[in-house]
């Protein structure tokens, strides 16, 4: 492709270069530049693309993209543009010739219930008929076949999956849904990915707001900011929909009064009304204009309710048909580590942020009142330090026994982050430390009784587990099985 068409909407501020080369492949990391290709230099968290321009170059790249004007200034073969991470996005959606413009893309952002919205939608969207993708943090599917997507990266030290895909994934993951011919496209769009531009070449047919509480904020650095940075995605909505029931869903509302509202609670666009919970699921009526429909849900939590409710809102919205939405909801009685129940009594849940931890907790609580309820936690390492005695806290109150462990200890000392989170536990309180996870649940299964329910909280569907080496095969699932046969082989 012609580099002139490569940088088309790219705001280019100096040039170097001659625009009329052809240009291969798009790099943005250095160790897999080639002759021909095009290197967009990246300012990270731990590493600066400007360091490595030189090396680029020298492996025969046409052109260096860069925002940085000192490394402009003494490099040939250079471009500066207004803002490197978004110029890559733009060049990627380009050079694959701008898919999603023949799809309607559904956004989803909010700290919890992001993946279970994205699957409602996306069965409703299959019991209608439709061609259909979903990029989630659990998989990628286009028309219900699995899409690898190597976790979301092509940086080669990347090691584990992002919500929303590097550029240089995602738009191929989009050229890949248009050879298929998909028309509706349901994504989850996490904070990072907006403050870093990855979707910037996009125009969303409906954009979701679930809520917000604190989360990334070793990242965004406090909760306004963090709330400025997910109203963004509204800016390039045909239509938002917006969960009032969360104080920063109203907030948002507020903000931008266009955007339509759903509730369980209040006078909104899109009502749940006259809710029950049963033990395996929950029922409410749908009301939205001349609509009133009962809705059964399968997995049996209030924020259920409200994951569903904004799901049925968009589907609305998409013009599909009530019968195939409610279809859909029903049909929806599995998400991969949400509320995901392994065994007769024992769950596991993504939940690792304080409010997902305390709605799972207080969900499972009203499944077995007469039971003991066994909370097996920990808290990811190079990650926002402050909610670890929060959810420590809120773990060591809601739950009868908490186990508390290991969970993706990263770079960090596993031994520090259990410290930070017994700050929040008091001493009187029922827990045991045992680091290692695998340990752990063994000694959480073994001191289950017949009417206790265990939960295994933090890492949902993820079949790793991350430390100082690296990253390593680790799945939960395997492990209570081993743990409730009393063996410690690995081939169960």
């Amino acid at each position: 492709m012609r580099l002139y068409e490569l940088l088309e909407g790219v705001c280019v501020i100096d040039c170097k270069v001659n625009l009329e080369k052809d240009v291969k492949y798009i790099f943005s990391d250095s160790r897999k530049a080639v002759e021909k290709g095009a290197f967009v230099a990246i300012k990270g968290e731990n590493r600066n693309g400007n360091e490595y321009i030189i090396e680029a170059i020298s492996k025969g790249v046409i052109c260096i993209i860069t925002d940085d004007i000192s490394a402009f200034e003494i490099n040939e073969h250079t471009i500066l543009v207004e803002n490197s991470r978004k110029a890559l996005a733009f060049m990627w959606n380009n050079f694959y010739g701008k898919p999603t413009e023949v799809m309607k893309v559904v956004a989803i952002t909010g700290t919890n219930g992001k993946t279970s919205c994205a699957y409602y939608l996306y069965n409703i969207l299959k019991k209608a008929g439709k061609k259909r993708g979903l990029i989630s943090t659990v998989e990628c599917l286009v028309n219900d076949n699995t899409y690898e997507t190597n976790g979301g990266s092509d940086v080669l030290d990347i090691s584990s999956a992002m919500t929303t895909p590097d550029p240089e994934i995602l738009y191929s993951i989009f050229y890949k849904m248009k050879n298929e011919g998909v028309k509706y496209v349901v994504m989850e769009a996490s904070s990072h990915a907006i403050e870093q531009y990855k979707l910037s070449p996009l125009k969303f047919e409906i954009t979701l707001f679930t809520n917000l509480s604190p989360e990334h904020l070793d990242f965004h650095k406090n909760m306004e900011s963090y709330f400025e940075t997910k109203s963004r995605l509204f800016d390039d909505s045909r239509v938002g929909i917006v969960n009032i029931d969360d104080e920063y869903g109203k907030k948002l509302h507020e903000k931008r009064t266009s955007t339509m509202t759903c509730s369980i609670n209040e006078k909104a666009d899109f009502l749940a009304k006259d809710i029950s919970f049963l033990e395996n699921g929950c029922n409410y009526i749908f009301e939205f204009k001349n609509i009133h429909e009962k809705i059964e849900v399968k997995i049996p939590a209030s924020f259920s309710v409200s994951n569903s409710l904004m799901a049925i809102s968009c589907a609305s919205m998409l013009g599909i048909d009530i019968e195939s939405i409610k279809l859909g909801i029903l049909e929806t009685n599995l998400i991969k580590g949400r509320m995901e129940r392994i065994e007769k009594n024992i769950y596991i849940d993504y939940a690792h942020t304080p409010c997902a931890t305390e709605n799972v907790l207080l969900a499972l609580k009203k499944l077995r009142p007469t039971g003991r309820l066994i909370a097996l936690f920990g808290c990811g390492g190079d990650r926002d330090k402050g909610k670890r005695p929060i959810i420590g806290k809120i773990c060591s109150e809601i739950a009868d026994l908490c186990v508390i462990t290991n969970d993706n200890p990263r770079c960090e000392n596993p031994n520090e982050i259990i410290r930070d989170i017994l700050k929040g536990i008091a001493p009187e309180r029922n827990y045991i430390v045992v680091p290692k996870r695998e340990e752990a649940i063994f000694f959480a299964v073994s001191q289950m009784k017949p009417d206790d329910i265990l939960v295994l909280l933090g890492k949902g569907h993820e079949n790793y587990e991350i430390d100082k080496g690296g990253k390593h095969y680790f799945d939960e699932r395997v492990v209570v099985k081993r743990a409730l046969f009393g063996d410690k082989r690995e081939d169960i």
